[in-house]
């Protein structure tokens, strides 16, 4: 999906999951998963770390805006959001529940087996 500048007015889940499906769409649903990190800590102050310059490179158009929050994701609870954005955007049981924990599972059991 082709992204503009209008489009990134608001982070909601929905732009969220664009870049889940951009991922997929580089590398395969075997290989994109959500960390713990997708829903804690305070994203908008990691801009401002040293660290935060892998978030926001200016490589972007998405480093013009920092977000406060993610609208549809503003907490721990809201997870289950991102299953349904799934099954309502046509992904089948099996590559939900590889994006929700199924792919890092399983590399983690490759690693560290």
């Amino acid at each position: 999906t082709t992204m503009t500048t209008d489009d990134l007015s608001e982070h909601s889940i929905d732009t969220l999951m664009r870049h889940f499906e951009y991922c997929v769409d580089l590398v395969g649903i075997d290989a994109v998963t959500f960390g713990p990190d997708t829903l804690f800590g305070d994203h908008s102050a990691s801009y401002n770390l040293p660290s935060g310059a892998l978030l926001a490179s200016g490589d972007t158009e998405y480093d013009r805006i920092v977000p406060a929050y993610v609208r549809g994701l503003e907490n721990a609870g809201e997870f289950s959001n991102v299953v349904r954005w799934l099954v309502k955007h046509g992904y089948s049981d099996g590559d939900v529940v590889k994006a929700i924990g199924g792919n890092t599972m399983r590399v983690l059991a490759q690693v560290w087996a």
